[in-house]
């Protein structure tokens, strides 16, 4: 018992240190504010104007593909200075779609090139790279880059290059804008997922640009400064998580990043937990790639002290999900068996209220209403303790092996409703949290017969994630296609 309750008490203590780091960027963000932060802007239009190559990764987006390229063609942005890449790695129709589509641009005068590869090496990273390598460099000093999953505004590329003179500073390699959810109220696993997210982009992306901290470019929605990506060594493809690799790479080499939390990108969320688990798997596999990558380097780079300590809790932000599921394991057991000490780990309570605080400040700034927060809290906060266990087994597999893996696409449709051609069936992980909400039901159970029932809160907590993850993923299997 006592090597169980160590094992408690250090998981708790790592899940308070990076309470703490929310807390520090928490404060960062709120001076921020009170120094009156505002999204600086230039004091006229710039006379010259930047040529942009924006670049579309696409892979089997037959719902998504038209009409992402139909909006960058829209952009309001001289034609000659414009040049669009399609970069379709597609095997189904959507090859046909991005080509009606490309012509149809074409037809109003847009610069696009369609480039299609026959196989798919580097994924995501690959294709950018082989489109910069058969772009001339005055096809676009600057790159911007969108998921098939977004829709930028007409304006995008002038209020970004020119009402915010965002590389006006020309140390400047990247620029970041604000994701916002197209369909955030479709459903309580995308008000849950919505929730998190604005967290990032309301309040950490900010605290980490204005504080001159390390930050990341979130991989769509933002834009590039081409030397930057040449001199940091370009997109590499030996994690999953290439859009982190290559910031904290650029950042290393003095290059800065700049987020712009008043332009929006608008996107489309995953929709049910199958493609949420699929894509936090993903990210969760590639961040410890990333890690594991990149640690040594960092520590040794140029930067400042608090520049890579801040930049090693940024990295490692995906350790909380084996952290959560060793307290998933420990809790029930100590609470059966209840030691002198095994109440310690309440004392970071404060602490995790942290997070919570954050959520509540950044719904808030989205406004969003008292009563959206407290309804959407509850299933975020399980959300996240659902796919711990499926998030713990994606970073084994980073630590098992030193290959990438496949990076395996997000499914979406433009309506939000679930097709056939794209549907995701359950893995084995979903037995695995079946499992370990039977684990916590029992532990509840025996709380009540030894009459302790009051303990159980923490453990129906840990019932209640893992078997909504568990309940929501025989729904979407069974469920009849709309």
């Amino acid at each position: 018992m006592q090597f169980i309750l160590a094992l408690h008490m250090c998981a708790a203590a790592a899940l308070a240190f990076y309470a703490a780091h929310q807390v520090v960027l928490l404060v960062l963000y709120l001076g921020a504010q009170r120094r009156g932060f505002t999204q600086k802007r230039a004091a006229h239009a710039s006379e010259i104007l930047p040529p942009v190559l924006v670049q579309l990764p696409l892979y089997n987006e037959r719902f998504m593909a038209r009409r992402i390229i139909e909006a960058v063609a829209a952009f309001d942005y001289p034609r000659d200075l414009l040049h669009i890449q399609v970069l379709d790695d597609s095997t189904d129709d959507t090859r046909d779609i991005v080509r009606d589509a490309a012509n149809a641009a074409r037809a109003r005068n847009v610069d696009i090139t369609v480039v299609q590869r026959n196989d798919r090496n580097g994924f995501k990273a690959g294709a950018l790279a082989h489109g910069m390598a058969l772009a001339p460099a005055r096809d676009g000093e600057l790159i911007a880059i969108f998921d098939a999953d977004f829709i930028p505004a007409p304006d995008f590329l002038q209020r970004v290059l020119v009402e915010c003179s965002a590389f006006a500073n020309p140390r400047i390699g990247f620029v970041q804008t604000r994701w916002d959810f197209l369909n955030r109220d479709e459903n309580i696993i995308t008000r849950a997922q919505a929730l998190v997210l604005d967290m990032h982009f309301v309040i950490e992306q900010t605290a980490r640009s204005t504080a001159g901290l390390p930050m990341a470019f979130n991989g769509s929605g933002g834009l590039w400064r081409r030397t930057c990506i040449d001199d940091a060594g370009g997109w590499h493809d030996d994690t999953l998580t290439e859009d982190l690799d290559l910031s904290y790479r650029a950042e290393m080499r003095g290059w800065c990043g700049l987020y712009l939390p008043n332009e929006r990108s608008p996107s489309d969320l995953p929709s049910d937990v199958l493609a949420y688990k699929r894509q936090q798997a993903r990210w969760a596999r590639g961040s410890l790639q990333t890690v594991r990558k990149l640690t040594t380097t960092l520590l040794r780079s140029p930067l400042q002290a608090h520049q890579k300590a801040a930049g090693i809790m940024h990295l490692t932000g995906y350790f909380v999900h084996p952290l959560i599921l060793l307290t998933t394991l420990t809790t029930p057991l100590l609470l059966l068996h209840p030691t002198p000490t095994s109440g310690v780990a309440g004392s970071i309570g404060l602490l995790s209220a942290a997070p919570l605080l954050s959520m509540a400040i950044a719904a808030a700034a989205r406004r969003r209403t008292p009563l959206q927060f407290v309804r959407d809290l509850p299933p975020a906060l399980l959300l996240g303790i659902g796919v711990a266990f499926s998030n713990t087994v994606a970073m084994a597999h980073a630590l098992r092996t030193h290959e990438t893996g496949e990076f395996a696409r997000t499914p979406k449709s433009a309506s939000g409703t679930a097709h056939p051609y794209y549907r995701l069936r359950p893995d084995w992980t979903m037995w695995a949290e079946f499992s370990l909400a039977l684990y916590a039901v029992g532990a509840v159970a025996l709380l009540a017969w030894s009459g302790t029932w009051q303990l159980a809160a923490p453990v129906l907590f840990y019932a209640a994630g893992y078997g909504g993850v568990w309940a929501a993923q025989i729904r979407n299997s069974t469920s009849e296609v709309r």
